[in-house]
């Protein structure tokens, strides 16, 4: 995953443990596009500040990351998502197949709607607001 995209989403799952100014120049940064220069100027402080307090900002996201594996947890219940998509999706396909089976069909698009909207949020929401 490209380090800019990683980054952004280890922000919004552990944003609000960092400190306020660390948060904020991450935002900046990341979701906001600033330069180090814009940043720095804001701050009125160093570019080469600016630049330390993002890296070791990174840093700490990456650690509460491989302790705590948010993250990674979400990717893989979004995986599970998907795949119990799929197996819906062949249940309806052999339903269309058969009039009797009229039942199960309106049920299995009931649980397709159902695993859209759980997907959707993934797509739609910050992690921890």
């Amino acid at each position: 995953m490209d380090k800019k995209l990683e980054t952004s989403d280890l922000l919004d799952i552990y944003g609000e443990l960092l400190t306020e100014k660390q948060r904020d120049m991450l935002e900046l940064y990341y979701n906001d596009d600033l330069s180090l220069a814009e940043i720095a100027e804001h701050y009125e402080i160093s570019r080469q500040g600016v630049h330390d307090s993002i890296k070791r900002g990174e840093e700490t996201l990456r650690e509460y990351e491989r302790v705590l594996g948010l993250k990674a947890k979400q990717e893989s219940y979004k995986q599970e998502l998907l795949h119990y998509k799929e197996l819906a999706l062949a249940v309806f396909e052999e339903c269309k197949k058969n009039s009797f089976a009229r039942n199960i069909a309106e049920k299995t698009i009931t649980l397709l709607e159902t695993l859209d909207e759980k997907l959707e949020d993934f797509d739609n929401t910050k992690y921890l607001e």
